[in-house]
């Protein structure tokens, strides 16, 4: 009864201080929500064990140079040599990735493959929702195709048939028959969506060559020591162009990059730095609203309660404020978590396919724990404070006297942390915030608002032959002509942004003499179409006439990088110059000369290399882009697009089809995603700042109140009321400031690899954020102390 009734007056307390008690939750709140939403996303990438029965005995195995330790591939040959009779194992697996064009009479789909073998299900305990999966019978040279497929690839396309198993699937050139549908959600390794026995694809040749992942499981009783030390006594000789190689162990991993941990980390310290400030503005709170309740605890004291009695009453309104703030902090994680979720692209997941962040068990008993250690982090020190005062002295003080030195002290401190944590945490989210925007003013050289962008790959054996693929590039070419809503089109094997096609080559230039092995550096792309209008750029000189591209002229359109490379000055028009690492390759001569525009990804921090364009006839890869200047929506032409593209081979697969907007955002999407979370991090690290500094003045004003009414009868003006408020916490502004720039210094550097154009340790954005937290601290302190500077003197007196 006395819990109960300790509980009911905590909640009428907070009921009563409703102004106080509506701020400490919104600040709460915000620390509690945002600290919550990160840790699912660092718990999900880092924390959880791999959905695989005993995670911790999975091994990746890699090959080595055992004299360098250089990193070298492994082929199948080669693992099951360093494995054969291997006791630390109990079993291995291999498997390699690719993308195959899946055909089954419905719209031709590029789609993620691995080759697998068939001990790689077993070995990670799993099987089939659906059929039998991949036998060992299946994994040989001469094997008839089996396949098995995702749970979402047979739901998408397949309507989730019961009689799927069975059924024949096209994936290039060759006839599988599935075997199978895999559990929902599993993608293994990552975001692949059909799975083939490893063998048949790549023959004996292939086994003893081709480069392969492999996976193990450690036997029992077995540590990763022992599995290293069996791998490095076993060494292969050097065979043709493979060198001496051997293998290394290590376990199994989230497959996150050290570029994900960096900036999850740094997510996940910047939202404990919010927490914390939470619990230090409502610290500094409860402080200040304590001296106002001395003379309640005075009473309760003289009336017989305990120390310990006063302790936990207060205690227990600290953990009910903390416990109603995690309540109302769990809709607003729940927020965050979708608006994360929603941000990652899903043909580029944050990590592999098992990672997901929700709500679910591990994070709201997280957010419960991290919400009653708040309660009890913020409420400890105001209460031992509170409850620690001498009996006589707050009864015979007025009720409007000032605070404790020992008090004002106490508030002194704590500003001073919020103010060093505050930048802290400002200028980690200014550098990302001005990284951000760097990026997205980044000048693209053509406008991209009315383009739209697809990729088309030449699969099988039909277009082995260079004359089959250069045959219908020039269809696809001339078919866009005549596209509906089409203003300019062009088929090249480098779309800008998407960070596929193009290739890097050493150059001889006329007239110019270099070293051998040291030719200038080019990037060259095959463009078929109207390349020039398509992206509206203008030509000094003129462009590719229809014939020179269907009859490979040596002729190219260059860019001014280029130009400024190889003749500085000078007028290129006429100039030649040839690719140095193909004897055979002609001088081509320069017809004109384009502008820079950007073509390499938005998040990395190269430019525009010296770049040439060439009639398609010089590349003929196998995958190419399509790029089409549109009258209306960029999507307006998809649906034409796609029935030209079927028109000319019914079995060609058109994939990656994004408006030149969606190819930009993709180019930097995380750096949208960082930035904009620093930013709201920065806005509510600001909010918290302000109303701590607001309300500890606030508070501090209504205990001086009579003081300040003395000041005024006496004929102080309203300018020396405010100023010694205004200088104080402009003191502790500064104080705190100094103390964050040095933490800052200390940590913005261990994400600067994450950064571009912006250093770490950016002048600008700490002489940003110190003045900006300046004045936020200045007007939270002069607007109560502007207001209290205009009290009448008679009221204030009658106090007492």
């Amino acid at each position: 009864m006395r819990i109960v009734a300790t509980v009911r007056h905590a909640l009428r307390t907070l009921i009563a201080g409703r102004l106080f008690t509506v701020v400490a939750l919104v600040c709460l709140a915000l620390g509690i929500a945002t600290n919550t939403t990160m840790f699912s996303v660092f718990d999900a990438m880092f924390l959880r064990p791999l959905p695989f029965p005993d995670p911790d005995r999975l091994v990746a195995i890699a090959g080595r140079h055992p004299e360098t330790n250089r990193r070298v591939t492994l082929s199948l040959d080669d693992v099951n040599e360093l494995t054969r009779g291997l006791r630390s194992l109990q079993t291995i697996a291999a498997y390699s990735g690719r993308t195959a064009t899946l055909n089954d009479g419905g719209d031709p789909e590029r789609i993620g493959v691995q080759q697998v073998t068939a001990s790689l299900f077993p070995l990670l305990g799993l099987k089939p929702q659906r059929g039998a999966g991949i036998q060992p019978e299946d994994d040989r040279v001469a094997a008839a195709g089996v396949a098995l497929i995702s749970d979402s690839l047979w739901r998408r396309r397949y309507q989730a048939d019961p009689a799927i198993v069975g059924r024949p699937i096209r994936l290039d050139d060759a006839t599988y028959s599935i075997a199978g549908v895999m559990p929902p959600k599993f993608r293994f390794p990552s975001t692949s969506e059909i799975w083939i026995p490893l063998m048949p694809t790549l023959g004996a040749s292939g086994a003893a060559t081709r480069g392969v992942s492999i996976i193990g499981r450690l036997a029992d009783n077995v540590s990763l020591d022992l599995v290293n030390q069996e791998l490095a006594s076993r060494t292969l000789p050097p065979q043709g162009s493979r060198t001496l190689r051997t293998g290394t162990a290590r376990l199994y991993g989230s497959g996150t990059s050290s570029e994900e941990h960096i900036i999850t980390a740094a997510l996940m310290g910047a939202t404990t730095v919010l927490l914390v400030m939470a619990c230090v503005n409502v610290a500094n709170l409860l402080l200040a609203r304590g001296a106002r309740r001395r003379r309640e605890v005075a009473l309760r004291t003289a009336l017989g309660a305990s120390r310990g009695r006063i302790i936990r009453l207060l205690m227990t309104e600290s953990v009910l404020l903390s416990l109603a703030a995690g309540l109302v902090a769990l809709p607003l994680a729940w927020y965050g978590m979708r608006w994360v979720h929603d941000a990652v692209p899903p043909n580029e997941p944050l990590g592999p396919y098992w990672v997901d962040w929700s709500l679910d068990l591990r994070t709201l008993a997280y957010s419960f724990g991290v919400a009653l250690l708040t309660g009890v982090a913020f409420g400890i020190a105001p209460a031992f404070s509170a409850a620690g005062r001498r009996l006589l002295n707050p009864l015979r003080e007025g009720a409007g006297a000032a605070g404790s030195r020992a008090q004002q002290r106490a508030h002194s401190v704590l500003i001073v942390a919020q103010i060093a944590l505050a930048l802290v945490l400002l200028a980690g989210a200014s550098i990302f915030v001005r990284t951000y925007a760097g990026i997205r003013s980044t000048a693209l050289g053509y406008d991209a608002a009315h383009l739209m962008t697809a990729r088309v790959y030449f699969a099988g054996k039909a277009y082995d032959a260079e004359p089959a693929r250069t045959r219908v590039v020039e269809e696809l070419a001339r078919s866009l002509k005549a596209l509906p809503g089409a203003h300019a089109a062009t088929v090249t094997d480098l779309v800008p942004l998407d960070d596929q096609g193009g290739t890097d080559a050493q150059a001889a230039v006329e007239g110019r003499v270099f070293d051998e092995g040291k030719e200038p550096e080019i990037h060259y792309a095959g463009v078929a179409g109207r390349w020039p209008e398509t992206f509206d750029v203008r030509v000094e000189g003129r462009t590719f006439f229809e014939h020179e591209l269907e009859q490979r002229a040596p002729v190219a359109l260059v860019n001014r990088t280029l130009v400024r490379a190889f003749w500085p000055g000078e007028n290129p028009l006429g100039r030649r110059f040839k690719l140095a690492e193909d004897e055979n390759s002609p001088w081509l001569t320069v017809i004109g000369v384009v502008p820079d525009i950007r073509t390499v990804k938005l998040d990395e921090s190269m430019p525009t290399p010296p770049t040439a364009y060439l009639p398609h006839r010089f590349i003929a890869p196998r995958d190419y882009g399509i790029v089409i200047r549109t009258q209306a929506a960029p999507e307006s032409v998809v649906r034409d697009l796609r029935a030209a593209v079927r028109a000319i081979d019914p079995s060609l697969a058109l994939y990656d089809v994004f408006s030149m907007d969606q190819v930009r955002w993709l180019s930097y999407w995380m750096y949208v995603m960082w930035g904009t979370m620093f930013g709201v991090f920065a806005i509510i690290a600001l909010f918290i700042s302000a109303v701590g500094v607001f309300g500890v003045v606030h508070y501090t004003v209504a205990q001086r109140t009579k003081e300040i009414g003395l000041r005024v009868a006496l004929g102080a003006s309203r300018g020396q009321v405010v100023g010694p408020m205004l200088r104080r916490v402009a003191l502790l502004t500064m104080l705190g400031i100094g103390i964050g720039m040095g933490g800052a210094l200390l940590l913005t550097p261990l994400v600067g690899s994450l950064l571009l154009g912006v250093s770490p340790t950016d002048p600008a954005s700490f002489a940003t954020v110190s003045m900006l937290l300046t004045l936020v601290a200045v007007a939270a302190t002069w607007l109560p102390s502007w207001r209290a500077s205009a009290v009448d003197p008679v009221v204030a007196l009658r106090e007492e």
